[in-house]
């Protein structure tokens, strides 16, 4: 409880200083006092996450749980700047494609990825490709998040950022566009909660999931993410899909967590795979069944998708559909 408790009244602190400036305050921003900002040019949206202590990892008893999911304590010594959606294909475009590049002249539901592109690229006008429908595609997934990109394309993607606003002076001192570090990710992703999911709700029912979360599966007949929050609820910070649609990277190589009492921690120094979050929506298949059940969740969503679950992939991994990631606005880490 004492560390509920902790960020309880740190929030508190922070709601108590008066009303929010303005999104477009640069002056708040830098002085670490706005509460939502606005990234001007490609409108990506963040959340100031106040500084705090939380239990990271679950208990033993919990639903899935895996054994790297060691409790401890962590303490997040400076406030940060969080997406509050998954980075979209528009803004990852904006920064990362070529000048000029036509869009519209790929037609297609399944993206142009050899061009740095997405998978999900188009939605489809109905039917499947396996009974012989059309893989022509109908309105573009702009609002969708962008996937296929390597853990170094989307630090590439940071850093433009991190350029472009510097070089407007919006950027508070030591503070850069990067990758959540681990600790940073499960801290906003808790929101002040212990329990499997950042969202109340019956677990054992996908449709109680999905009110937070997009969760489905993956394959030719079925088309993959959603548009990022939707419908669905946000954590007590307002943060939109921490759970679900695709896996976000982070700033870590993976490794054990440290013992004991640490702040601010970063990860093993190196390693050959990098943590990715949050789970995404290629989590069910209900086989031969009619409908979805509770054994589907408990093997094949639960173990991903909750709020300390961890997972894996090398760094280079560059076509998975499920992968993309969000931004923070921290103190600089050199890694």
């Amino acid at each position: 409880m004492k560390h509920i408790i902790h960020i309880v009244v740190i929030t508190l602190v922070f709601l108590a200083a008066g009303p929010a400036p303005a999104a477009d305050n640069a002056a708040e921003l830098k002085a670490l006092r706005a509460k939502d900002w606005t990234v001007p040019g490609i409108e990506m949206k963040l959340k100031l996450i106040p500084a705090g202590g939380f239990t990271m990892g679950s208990p033993k008893d919990e639903m899935c749980r895996r054994n790297d999911e060691i409790q401890h304590q962590v303490e997040i010594s400076r406030p940060f700047y969080i997406g509050v959606y998954e980075v979209t294909q528009r803004e990852f475009y904006e920064l990362m494609m070529p000048p000029g590049y036509d869009y519209e002249a790929w037609r297609y539901k399944r993206g142009p990825i050899h061009d740095g592109a997405a998978f999900c690229y188009r939605y489809p006008t109905g039917g499947s490709l396996i009974n012989g429908a059309s893989a022509v595609g109908g309105e573009r997934t702009d609002l969708n998040p962008m996937e296929c990109v390597t853990w170094e394309r989307a630090r590439e993607f940071c850093r433009k950022l991190t350029e472009i606003e510097r070089r407007a002076d919006r950027l508070p001192d030591g503070y850069v566009y990067r990758l959540p570090t681990e600790a940073e990710w499960e801290y906003a992703c808790r929101a002040g909660t212990e329990g499997p999911y950042n969202v109340e709700g019956d677990y054992a029912q996908l449709g109680s999931i999905h009110n937070f979360a997009w969760v489905s599966t993956f394959s030719w007949t079925v088309f993959g993410t959603r548009a990022v929050g939707g419908n669905r609820r946000p954590n007590a910070w307002g943060l939109h899909d921490m759970h679900g649609n695709v896996y976000e990277w982070c700033l870590d190589w993976y490794g054990p967590y440290e013992k004991g009492r640490t702040a601010d921690p970063i990860g093993p120094a190196q390693g050959t795979e990098k943590v990715i979050r949050g789970g995404s929506f290629a989590g069910v298949d209900k086989g031969d069944k009619k409908r979805f059940d509770e054994e589907d969740l408990q093997q094949q969503v639960h173990p991903f998708l909750r709020s300390s679950a961890r997972y894996r992939v090398p760094p280079d991994v560059s076509s998975y559909a499920i992968l993309g990631f969000r931004v923070v606005l921290g103190r600089e880490i050199a890694r």
